[in-house]
């Protein structure tokens, strides 16, 4: 199968899908499948202007996800593809763990939320009033709620974000 220069790379990958159907065991087919999927990857990848390629959006993360399964599934045996494809799910995996962003201003929000909505519910038993005791219980939950979603991020948002002002294309 010999490849088009100008093929865009995702009809490259729709055409050698269609060939490997045909031909499911043509090693050769799978490699350049494979080869196929990497490069449509890379181009679905936002790029800086110092042509460094950064996952900025949760599509891209899952179709590095994909691609990167699919490759190691299509060339297990090739020399450069899986390389590739491991780092790729290496960077994805590592990219979804969570990190507090301003740890200390978040833990300060808390304490100062947990002390309040604690102040409250007690004020709240000491009266008798079960309305402010729900009511507190509630509201210091929410804001602790709202602390955490605030503050707490995937590192690919951290890295996109810190990338933005420098990503000339945005990829897919």
């Amino acid at each position: 199968m010999t490849s088009h220069p100008d093929e865009p790379p995702a009809a490259a990958v729709e055409r050698l899908h269609q060939a490997l159907l045909a031909q499911p065991g043509n090693n050769d087919l799978r490699v350049e499948m494979a080869w196929a999927i990497r490069r449509m990857t890379e181009a679905s990848l936002a790029i800086t202007i110092y042509d460094v390629r950064v996952i900025a959006s949760e599509q891209q993360r899952a179709m590095c996800r994909e691609a990167a399964t699919r490759i190691l599934e299509l060339a297990p045996w090739h020399d450069e593809l899986p390389t590739f494809a491991n780092g790729l799910l290496a960077e994805v995996e590592s990219g979804g763990q969570w990190v507090w962003q301003s740890k200390p201003m978040a833990i300060a929000l808390a304490v100062g939320a947990i002390v309040v909505g604690l102040g409250l519910v007690v004020t709240g038993g000491l009266t008798g009033d079960v309305v402010m005791v729900v009511v507190a219980a509630v509201l210091s939950s929410a804001a602790l709620a709202g602390i955490i979603l605030a503050f707490r991020r995937q590192n690919w948002q951290i890295a996109a974000r810190a990338a933005a002002p420098v990503i000339q294309h945005p990829g897919i």
